[in-house]
């Protein structure tokens, strides 16, 4: 590969993108990662030069797993084409590391950046490429880089910094947060407190519908952890309401569920409505007929179906023998 070498230092090009001129990738270099997961102790080389890359022979990170952080659009990618044409490119290169036994690389650091490249028609972009890049090292800084750039969207925060965790779990240290020094030296460098990270991995357990009510502000993240805490089910249950759910009323629920789940209550505790007789018995009745349904398409067959009415009505009246004190009336 050729290799191209910057006129311009780090400073210099950190200087520029604080500068707020690349509307590309704005943020802190990607330079202050590589730092901050040398000094977790990682023992990755960063090359001293720069190279320039042909854009067709690199390939997506292949760690990413199912979820993916938040991407640009194809309209924001298109919308960053003209400055990056204005200043011939975007300002900080991109970090990858090669691919073993080929010529192909892989992408580590800057997506947004190689997709606004491709979409300008550049042939080539300026990359750093890191030298004996494990699969721990390269998920660090996949997931470092990301979190500094995204720090405004929750739900790409719990995503990275569960990467982060995992990643050191996986080999063998404690879930324990403060006895990893890898981990606590990342919370440093990114200057965050380990008790806020803890949250993150507590947001984990959100259903993924909730998470763009935390991302617009709708839910917070105490408020959210709190409901975190609850089954999918009744996560779900309250999703018409989660605007109104606050932290008081989030471990209401979360006592709710330790006591006895209630949908109608629930609604009740964040509403603060209480529904009216014919409500509830509406919502009680078709509750119970979704339940019916259900029951009856899996275990039944079709030559009982003229006949449910007969059944449900039997079983009903047996069912107030056995309970006569519930028998209206008495």
């Amino acid at each position: 590969m050729a290799k191209k070498k910057f006129l311009m230092d780090e400073d210099e090009m950190d200087a520029i993108l604080d500068s707020d001129i690349a509307a590309l990738d704005q943020g802190h270099s990607d330079q202050k990662i590589l730092d901050i997961v040398r000094a977790g102790g990682q023992g990755l080389t960063a090359a001293q030069d720069f190279y320039e890359i042909p854009v067709d022979q690199i390939d997506p990170f292949s760690l990413k797993g199912a979820s993916d952080f938040s991407r640009w659009s194809e309209e924001e990618v298109q919308d960053a084409v003209p400055a990056f044409r204005q200043y011939g490119g975007s300002f900080e290169p991109i970090i990858v590391r090669q691919k073993q036994g080929s010529h192909r690389f892989e992408l580590i650091a800057g997506e947004q950046r190689l997709r606004v490249t491709r979409a300008a028609g550049a042939k080539t972009i300026t990359a750093r490429v890191i030298r004996n890049c494990s699969d721990s090292e390269a998920l660090d800084i996949f997931a470092l880089t990301n979190i500094q750039r995204r720090s405004t969207t929750i739900s790409d925060q719990i995503y990275g910094w569960g990467l982060v965790v995992e990643n050191h779990t996986n080999q063998g240290a404690r879930s324990d947060l403060g006895a990893q020094d890898t981990l606590s030296a990342y919370i440093k460098g990114m200057q965050t407190s380990r008790s806020q990270v803890y949250r993150y991995l507590a947001l984990r357990a959100l259903v993924p519908e909730l998470l763009p009510a935390l991302d617009s502000g709708k839910l917070s993240i105490r408020a959210g952890e709190k409901v975190a805490a609850l089954s999918p089910e009744h996560q779900r249950a309250i999703a018409p309401y989660i605007h109104l759910v606050s932290e008081a009323t989030g471990a209401q629920l979360v006592a709710l569920e330790k006591s006895g789940w209630d949908t109608d209550a629930a609604a009740e505790i964040i509403t603060g409505r209480k529904k009216t007789r014919r409500q509830r018995y509406d919502s009680s009745m078709r509750t119970a007929m979704l339940h019916a349904r259900k029951y009856v398409a899996g275990h039944f067959s079709e030559a009982c179906y003229d006949d449910l009415s007969t059944i449900i009505v039997d079983a009903l009246e047996a069912w107030l023998e056995q309970h006569p004190e519930m028998r209206k009336g008495r």
